[in-house]
């Protein structure tokens, strides 16, 4: 890695990790704003990918759809409630695609593609991350005893678990890694990094257990549990990992876009975190009522 590229990703980091920090403690619109930003960007680099291949996303419909769905977590920070209004929301913008698209589209602009991706798109952003601000509310909204910090330390946890075993993976499949794992979707992805990453990753998730989350009300982990947990969650943030590479691939793109210097764009920063943070949702829950 050239040491520009290496210090900027450092100067972001150094920047970016504890400003994100915060505003997860801080909760409620604060986290949720940030979150209705991110989708928007999100989404617009979606449909950027999108169009270099030719598709007409309606992106005066898709973007606001993928920031109105977090506003809506924030709104309504139960799923109960969230899920109710979502599905309305998406509904009415799914028939508002479709009837666009028919009628300026058709014959020749590929209408039913065009409505496809600009609600896939939303989804695949927006409808994802709410789930960051579901997350960072669920122990408040169980628990009366429960804190800011209880529901930060929960959001954090698939974030944690996330990115150590990304991390570990990189550099060890860069280093020693030699047997590529999928190479016409990532070239540089290797069997030892994919095996290294998930070992650490579980191995993070037992230790973030002991620092924090262990004692947590309703939705405490034990070290056992915890890696279990981690467990299903690394795999899973691979292939969100892979999936973007495939999306990146097909538009002939290295990178989703230039938002942050040395890291590429949203998409590229949150790939694996659009899959992981809404299954580490489901099987917090799954635990929860099963234990």
């Amino acid at each position: 890695m050239p040491k520009g590229e290496l210090a900027s990703r450092l100067i972001v980091a150094a920047v970016g990790i504890p400003m994100a920090t915060m505003i997860i403690y801080w909760g409620g619109w604060y986290l949720g704003g940030m979150i209705v930003v991110v989708s928007g960007v999100s989404a617009a680099e979606y449909y950027s990918l999108a169009a270099a291949k030719g598709s007409r996303p309606l992106r005066w419909l898709g973007i606001p759809l993928a920031m109105a769905l977090p506003a809506l977590a924030t709104l309504y920070p139960t799923y109960a409630e969230f899920s109710q209004a979502a599905f309305t929301l998406v509904l009415a913008g799914t028939l508002s695609a479709v009837a666009v698209v028919l009628w300026r589209r058709w014959p020749d602009g590929k209408p039913l593609a065009a409505a496809a991706t600009t609600i896939g798109g939303a989804l695949y952003t927006g409808g994802t991350l709410s789930f960051w601000v579901l997350l960072r509310a669920l122990p408040e909204q169980t628990s009366a005893v429960a804190t800011a910090f209880d529901g930060a330390v929960l959001l954090i946890f698939p974030i944690w678990v996330t990115w150590f075993g990304d991390s570990f993976a990189y550099g060890l499949g860069t280093r020693f890694g030699t047997l590529k794992l999928i190479p016409k979707v990532s070239p540089k992805k290797t069997v030892l990094g994919a095996l290294g990453g998930w070992g650490c990753a579980i191995g993070a998730g037992a230790l973030y257990s002991w620092l924090w989350l262990s004692d947590l009300p309703v939705f405490g982990l034990s070290m056992l549990t915890a890696a279990g947990v981690s467990a299903l969650i690394s795999p899973v943030g691979q292939v969100g990992d892979l999936a973007e590479s495939v999306i990146k691939r097909e538009a002939g793109v290295k990178d989703s876009g230039s938002l942050l210097p040395g890291h590429g764009g949203a998409l590229d920063r949150l790939d694996a975190l659009f899959f992981t943070v809404p299954l580490a949702y489901a099987l917090l829950i799954t635990v929860q009522y099963w234990s």
